[in-house]
């Protein structure tokens, strides 16, 4: 583990585990579906539009628009990395259709705040006192709602006594954790609600 790596060390009675967020894919796609459409949309505009020197602004925008994209896309595979980032491309979209339609304009602000949110780090704060789970907003679970909480094989399986079931798989924690170790430390806490 390296330093800083996962957030602040945590004490012997607390665990951070980082879950893998599977929906980071599906939000990347729509995010670049968005910003294809606002191109064709803007080189659509800028062929229709009433001045010679509108019609030249707006062939760029696409074509910038265009660049910033692939831009992003490289430094993103580079970087390997799916850590937060406010897209650039996005910024640069929602100005552009400031100039042409302002509720266009809010919705890929709105755009922006749920691809945030999508790619945010998911970590689960399991301590004495309960589980946080980081649903959007983060929910916190007391033992006393609990039935049982197991983590097997890197998959944490949270069950609550209503039946209700949270699954997800585990990519690191803050600290190397013995799954059995970790396993008798959730029933303890588990039996002292009883």
């Amino acid at each position: 583990m390296q330093p800083d790596d996962y957030g602040k060390q945590l004490s012997m009675d607390s665990i951070e585990l980082r879950l893998k967020n599977d929906k980071v894919r599906s939000y990347k796609r729509i995010v670049y579906l968005v910003t294809g459409i606002s191109v064709i949309f803007f080189l659509f505009y800028s062929f229709y539009a009433n001045q010679g020197y509108q019609r030249i602004v707006w062939a760029l925008v696409a074509l910038l628009v265009t660049a910033v994209c692939f831009l992003e896309l490289k430094t993103r595979k580079d970087n390997k990395t799916n850590s937060f980032n406010i897209s650039v491309t996005y910024i640069l979209l929602t100005g552009c259709w400031m100039f042409i339609n302002i509720w266009m304009a809010v919705a890929h602000v709105i755009l922006i705040i749920a691809d945030s949110i999508a790619r945010r780090s998911l970590r689960v704060l399991i301590n004495t006192n309960g589980i946080t789970y980081p649903s959007f907003p983060k929910k916190n679970i007391g033992w006393d709602q609990l039935e049982n909480v197991v983590l097997k094989d890197g998959l944490l399986t949270i069950d609550f006594k209503n039946n209700h079931l949270l699954q997800a798989e585990i990519i690191s924690s803050d600290r190397d954790i013995e799954e059995t170790v970790f396993n008798i430390f959730c029933k303890k806490q588990l039996k002292g609600t009883n």
